[in-house]
């Protein structure tokens, strides 16, 4: 029965651990992925690390724990998969169900391994960027097979990884790379680089390696010698960037190999510039130069130019440089084929602005950041014509325009002069530019705009003023820019009243942006206002702002609406409802003193995004209609509305919401039931809302755990307040919101559970301790009440009482392997040989068919003198042979009389019956038989045998022979 207790013991444990995992925990699980559609984007929390690149959603972010677990929350249709966290490897096929995937980051700060074929099973895989380390570079073990299977990948980025200890195969998969981007290498030859490029990777157009501490490039062999530089694929790339690396050293004819280079981008320290054209590099039409610190080497531009004929190169840019000097005839040196200059936080000793005459052919001059104070670059023109289509003086100190300013660019389409102190703009400063298209005027101090500033911009598309602080605004200012589709205004500080017809006199018909910032406070006037060709988009911002004759049809027009206002009314009314064709409405800034309880953008039928911030909703009494009327509203975001709750009600016309995002700092109340309402709703992002800590909002957290279609967002961040302290929403509701339900389930689960575990210990520790017990106490009783409920008892009356007896002589115990030797040869010799006949009971041949066999074997054994246990090695293994022996030892127990006799058929070491510790007990305790071998010894065996088992039946023969020999006679042959 050993066997037998510890098979059962352990289907309890298991069938016990079972129940308690069913057991249902009030709590909610955490999802790790958050995500989004395309058109869902712009409202959804940004994720650090993970850039959305335009039409590859839908979009997922990632806070991944255990690669294969979590990453099972992703849908397959995901395009966009970016995955961060507490995660130290990527094994093989860590990706393959997402084979739909075309972008995937990780943000690998703590990996340690990637093993071979982590990436295998992703055939649509574009762009692949692993981030190792942020700041310096570091040792991580990427198994050289660890991009097999990217066959189709394009783009690949390395950022912190150490790739000297990187196998130089690893690239070998990539046939299809076109850019390859490796940052923060820690390797100090570009060459070394070079090695990793496999002949395979014919695609192969930009490479970028940067922030790599490289300080020199050398034409040397591979390490090892068994791999040599791809000349065929260092030849077709297009595009070297090496910014970031202070290159001390460019060796002769060390990049050769590159004779079809578009652009190159160096970082350079002044010794290593004339050696720039020395290293064979052939044609480059861009040329990017950064210096490692301003002032630390001054360059001659006539160096330059040098490099810039060597190479034919068309673009120019500078950064972090200096120069003595630039003139017409330092520019000269550059031949004609320099078409783009670029200069930006660098410093020029003596600039001459006439020095574009030395290549009038110049198209795009951006000096920015220069601390520049004027830009005369026309003032000694004499007539010379520059054929310049873009300036950008961004970020200097110029303060005035001049009169025809830039009389000599008639071809330029852009001007940008944002972020200088422009103050005044003198009668004819733009005079000349028909073909500009885009001016940039934002952030400088401009206060005046009048008609004669724009007259002569009739192509001007853009036009940037806003961040000035501008005191007046002429009639017919814009009356001459009918192409104008971007203005930007402001601020307003002084304009108490804006006339849109008059600035305008024919509202400009193309205009897709309209920004304006009103500051404390303007009354828009829009009366004999022409309506646009197009809807647009309306930007306003300002304390108060107030509007007259709102049925204007420049209103209709408006498709995006975007005001930051306190106080947004026309006619003391909400100014909403007059936008009748507003797509999307976004307001914020507190405009809790308007009178909401006429606000009415539930009339606004073709709303698909709306977000509110800061309104007061606490006093107005039909807050629960405001959202009514909404059919084709998608995305919802309210941001301290201060909304004591939210129900169904509210929400019940909104049959396309899809994102509804929540900021609350005052106590919220969700109403059970309220999202049930939205059919299509995918995400639920609770930025902060502070919840009551109420169990009317216990019911949030069970229907975000068992919401499968909607992604519930930063729940576990929320807090909620109970009794002054600010507690976590979910450990708190968890304590206090536990229903009688609940707790009744949990209280019997674990009791049930705690039941079935005491069974199985009691069973395999105190069952046998407890059949003892049964049985002494069935003993007992017998010797007190007498034995009269045994109806296989017989009793035989003799002169001085009764002598009781019992069915059998002998209850034989033994294996089905050994029935044959008990029915062919002991019982013929005990039942139907010799002087004493026995009767045996014997299992097959005696048990009562049809009855419980436990109880077949206790009653046989309790109405029988005396057990006999044939004792083998399969009757050891025998779990019934063992319950027999145990049931016969405790009858043994319970009434003194009953022996057991045991006959060993085979012979058993002690060390075999030592596993078996009740028989070893007993071998050890009494006398027992043998069969024998030799045939000369049966005789006395059976002789032997037959006296202990009628041992008790001596006496009986004497006062009972008649009764015996009436009834049955066990001593003769009744054959």
């Amino acid at each position: 029965m050993d066997v037998l207790d510890s098979n059962c013991l352990c289907f309890w444990w298991r069938f016990a651990l079972g129940l308690s995992i069913c057991n249902g925990v009030f709590s909610i699980i955490s999802k790790r992925c958050i995500t989004t559609e395309e058109h869902l984007l712009r409202d959804m929390p940004k994720t650090p690390y993970c850039y959305h690149y335009p039409g590859r959603g839908p979009y997922t972010d990632c806070n991944i724990t255990d690669l294969r677990t979590d990453l099972s929350e992703v849908g397959l249709q995901v395009r966009s998969l970016c995955i961060y966290g507490d995660f130290s490897s990527i094994p093989a096929d860590a990706f393959s169900r997402l084979s739909s995937l075309e972008v995937l980051q990780i943000d690998g700060i703590r990996l340690k391994r990637v093993q071979s074929g982590a990436f295998s099973g992703l055939p649509n895989l574009k762009y692949l960027l692993v981030l190792f380390n942020d700041a310096i570079c570091r040792s991580v073990s990427v198994e050289s097979l660890a991009f097999f299977g990217l066959t189709n990948l394009e783009k690949l980025a390395l950022r912190g990884l150490k790739l000297v200890n990187v196998s130089t195969s690893i690239f070998d998969p990539l046939v299809s790379l076109i850019s390859l981007e490796i940052t923060r290498t820690c390797t100090q030859d570009l060459s070394d680089i070079f090695c990793y490029l496999p002949e395979g990777m014919s695609h192969l157009k930009n490479l970028s390696v940067t922030d790599s501490g490289i300080e020199k490039i050398e034409t040397k062999a591979c390490p090892g010698g068994s791999k040599t530089w791809p000349v065929t694929v260092l030849s077709g790339i297009q595009n070297l960037y090496l910014i970031g690396n202070s290159i001390e050293i460019i060796q002769a004819n060390s990049l050769v190999a590159f004779q079809n280079l578009s652009s190159l981008h160096l970082e350079f320290n002044g010794k290593s510039l004339g050696s720039i054209w020395e290293s064979g590099v052939g044609k480059v039409s861009e040329l990017s130069l950064k210096g490692s610190v301003v002032k630390k080497y001054s360059t001659n531009f006539k160096d330059v130019c040098h490099i810039i004929t060597s190479l034919h190169v068309k673009l120019l840019s500078l950064v972090f440089t200096s120069t003595d000097r630039l003139t017409a005839e330092d520019l000269k040196e550059c031949g004609t084929t320099l078409i783009n200059v670029f200069i930006s936080r660098s410093e020029v000793h003596h600039l001459d602005f006439s020095f574009w005459k030395g290549n009038t052919g110049m198209q795009v001059v951006q000096m920015t950041y220069m601390t520049l104070t004027e830009a005369p670059f026309c003032v000694a023109a004499n007539g010379t014509v520059w054929s310049l289509t873009l300036m950008d003086l961004t970020g200097n100190s110029i303060s005035e325009l001049g009169g025809d300013q830039f009389a000599c660019m008639p071809f330029l389409e852009q001007l940008i002069l944002s972020f200088n102190a422009i103050k005044t703009i003198q009668l004819h400063a733009f005079r000349g530019l028909r073909h500009l298209k885009v001016l940039k005027l934002d952030s400088n101090k401009i206060s005046q705009l009048t008609v004669k500033y724009f007259r002569s911009l009739m192509a001007l598309e853009v036009l940037l003023i806003d961040n000035n602080i501008i005191e007046t605004i002429e009639d017919g200012t814009f009356q001459d820019q009918r192409e104008l589709r971007e203005l930007s205004l402001g601020r307003l500080e002084y304009i108490y009243e804006l006339h849109l017809n008059m600035i305008f006199y024919v509202f400009p018909p193309k205009i897709q942006r309209l920004s304006i910032d009103a500051h404390y406070g303007t009354t828009f006037n829009l009366e004999h206002t022409s309506q646009p060709e197009e809807t647009f988009v309306l930007e306003l911002k300002g304390d108060r702002l107030d509007f007259v004759d709102c049925d204007n049809n420049v209103l209709k027009a408006v498709r995006e609406l975007k005001v930051v206002c306190n106080l947004f009314i026309c006619k003391n009314n909400f100014m909403a409802p007059y936008f009748p064709n507003l797509e999307s409405f976004e307001i914020s800034g507190g405009a809790e003193r308007a009178p909401l309880s006429d606000t009415k953008i539930s009339t606004l039928h073709h709303l698909k995004h709306l977000k509110l911030s800061n309104l007061n909703f606490s006093n107005y009494t039909e807050a629960g209609r405001v959202f009514w009327n909404l059919t084709k509203l998608q995305t919802l975001v309210l941001v301290n509305c201060h909304l004591s709750f939210l129900t169904g009600s509210m929400f019940k016309d909104l049959t396309s919401l899809q994102l509804l995002r929540l900021y609350s700092d005052s106590p919220l109340v969700l109403i059970d039931g309220v999202f049930e309402v939205l059919p299509v709703l995918t995400a639920f992002v609770l930025d902060r809302v502070d919840f009551q800590c109420s169990c009317e909002n216990g019911w949030v957290l069970d229907w975000a755990e068992s919401s499968e279609k909607v992604q519930v967002i930063f729940l576990q961040k929320q807090k909620c307040v109970w009794h002054y302290q600010i507690l976590n929403f979910l450990e708190t509701m968890e304590k206090l919101c536990q229903t009688d339900a609940q707790y009744i389930c949990y209280v019997a689960t674990a009791g049930c559970v705690c039941l079935l575990l005491s069974a199985a210990v009691g069973y395999r520790f105190a069952r046998w301790p407890s059949v003892v017990l049964f049985f002494r106490l069935r003993g007992w009783v017998e010797r007190r009440f007498g034995r009269q409920w045994n109806r296989r008892r017989r009793r035989v009356e003799v002169a001085d009482g009764e002598i009781e007896e019992m069915q059998y002589d002998a209850f034989v115990s033994f294996c089905s392997r050994d029935e044959a030797w008990v029915l062919g040869e002991m019982a013929p010799r005990l039942e139907e040989q010799g002087n004493l006949r026995l009767r045996l009971c014997l299992h097959n041949r005696d048990f009562e068919v049809g009855k419980d066999i436990m109880d077949n074997i206790t009653e046989s054994i309790y109405s029988s003198q005396c057990t006999v246990c044939l004792i083998s090695r399969r009757y050891l293994r025998s779990d019934w042979c063992s319950l027999e022996m145990r049931v016969a030892t405790h009858r043994q127990l319970e009434y003194q009389k009953h022996r057991l006799i045991l006959v060993f058929l085979e012979h058993i070491s002690p060390f075999e019956l030592s596993a078996f510790h009740r028989l070893a007990k007993l071998v050890r305790s009494r006398t027992y038989l043998d069969w024998p071998e030799d045939e000369g010894d049966r005789v006395h065996f059976w002789d032997r045998l037959r006296r202990n088992i009628a041992e008790e039946y001596t006496v009986s023969k004497e006062l009972a022979g008649n009764w015996h020999k009436s009834l049955f006679d066990p001593w003769k042959n009744t054959k």
